[in-house]
């Protein structure tokens, strides 16, 4: 018998170590091999709006991965009708940093909309400062116009900037309204009373949107918080506006009822819902997580006219799975209320390869990725040196440079980090605030927000 006992160690030895060899082939098997493969894309048109998910890589390694998914969000032609009315509010501050040309030409501006606004729309005048004057929101037609423009005649400059008040009071103005409601905030400065912090300004504008409101919001002069106001438009679903000419405001006011006219999907969400990945940032996007899932908010859709979207998500794919879930869903509402939903799958193939991972990843897609995150730093620089940071400001651009530097397809993007560089060096207090204004709009484009901003 003891005899017996060696041999039986033995085989239970033999028979654990086969069972692990069984066990690491199958681990194996279970990982496909890495070989050429077609980008990752999905496509989804149901309910009218076409959405297409592509893939920067086509593998991922189970955890240490980069890479991009880019959306494509288009409302397709003929889905629900174009308003024919509209009620908008016009939100304008008349802080005491308005007096002069700034007010004159707003005024001008918001004379210029009711003209060109039909009998039957609505329109509110709200203005701010450390209080706030609410006009009662009335139906055009020639007696109402008078009134109207009676009314700008009187605004005058004088307080501080209490821009939740007047965004809470254009909400009130607009709560009955049956046409398409639209809420345009201008505003030269950042808030100085009443609610000042940029999210709780947002969750503000946020109840807003949910009452099926758009919002956008105008920065004009040089003056004003151009990331609080890039994030209440987004948060609004409306569009942002950088105007250091406040003549340019007459312009934009009528791409505004335009676009109000036309935006026939609203409170536009792309939920992020993924398995094996987790979301890491949307360039020139804010997440804002409704139960711990990220969700973007986009502007209203009109016919025919793209959203882009790039999200950079990070691999963490747990230790056996052979495939990454990286779903959207997009939700929208139309002008009558109705709820619609396209969700667009998109899996990723797990692999164990991980130099072989980048050599197959997809350039086009990657160096937009890359291009999107080097002009979000790039942005993040020009603010630093703005506010006298120009440590900050330097290492931010470092790093925008390395970020282009990832892909031959993004190296130009190297040359603009330098000329930013040299420029804000030389540049005064004034000069920077101009640079900075011109980089946010320049680089909507990067963000693929080329038709959400003026």
């Amino acid at each position: 018998m003891n005899q017996l006992i060696p041999h039986l160690k033995t085989r239970v030895l033999l028979g654990t170590a086969l069972i692990l060899s069984v066990a690491a082939v199958l681990s194996m098997v279970t990982r496909p091999s890495l070989k050429s493969r077609a980008v990752p894309t999905a496509l989804s048109t149901s309910t009218g709006v076409r959405i297409e998910a592509k893939a920067s890589h086509p593998v991922i390694a189970p955890s240490g991965t980069e890479f991009f998914v880019e959306y494509a969000v288009t409302l397709q032609e003929g889905v629900v009708p174009e308003s024919s009315r509209v009620s908008i509010a016009v939100v304008l501050d008349r802080s005491g940093s308005m007096n002069g040309t700034k007010l004159d030409d707003a005024r001008r501006a918001v004379h210029r909309l009711v003209d060109m606004m039909k009998d039957g729309d609505e329109l509110a005048l709200i203005t701010f400062g450390s209080e706030v004057t609410a006009g009662a929101r009335v139906t055009l037609s020639d007696d109402s116009r008078r009134v109207l423009h009676a009314e700008i005649d009187t605004i005058v400059a004088s307080g501080g900037t209490n821009i939740s008040a007047g965004l809470q009071a254009g909400q009130r103005a607009l709560e009955s309204a049956t046409a398409a409601r639209r809420l345009i905030l201008i505003s030269d400065g950042q808030p100085t009373e009443g609610i000042t912090e940029q999210y709780s300004l947002a969750a503000v504008v946020g109840t807003i949107h949910q009452a099926r409101t758009t919002v956008t919001a105008l920065g004009v002069g040089s003056d004003y918080d151009g990331n609080l106001l890039a994030m209440l438009s987004e948060r609004g679903g409306g569009m942002v506006g950088h105007l250091q000419d406040v003549a340019l405001l007459e312009e934009v006011l009528a791409k505004e009822l335009t676009a109000a006219r036309q935006a026939v999907a609203r409170n536009v969400e792309l939920r992020l819902d993924t398995h094996g990945a987790n979301p890491a940032e949307a360039p020139g996007r804010t997440f804002f997580w409704e139960d711990l899932r990220p969700v973007l908010h986009l502007a209203d859709l009109r016919a025919n006219v793209p959203t882009r979207v790039l999200v950079r998500y990070r691999s963490a794919a747990e230790r056996d799975a052979a495939i990454a879930d990286v779903d959207a869903e997009l939700r929208w509402t139309t002008l009558v209320g109705e709820v619609r939903t396209t969700r667009v799958p998109l899996q990723l193939v797990v692999v164990d390869d991980v130099e072989g991972v980048e050599r197959m990843r997809d350039e086009p897609v990657f160096a937009r990725g890359v291009s999107a995150l080097g002009a979000s730093r790039m942005l993040a620089a020009a603010d630093a040196y703005q506010k006298g940071d120009d440590g900050r400001g330097s290492s931010l651009l470092d790093e925008a440079r390395g970020l282009f530097g990832m892909s031959a397809d993004a190296l130009a993007g190297q040359g603009e980090v330098e000329n930013v560089r040299n420029r804000m060096r030389k540049a005064g207090a004034s000069e920077r605030k101009s640079l900075n204004y011109g980089l946010e709009k320049k680089t909507l484009q990067n963000f693929g927000r080329e038709n959400e901003g003026y």
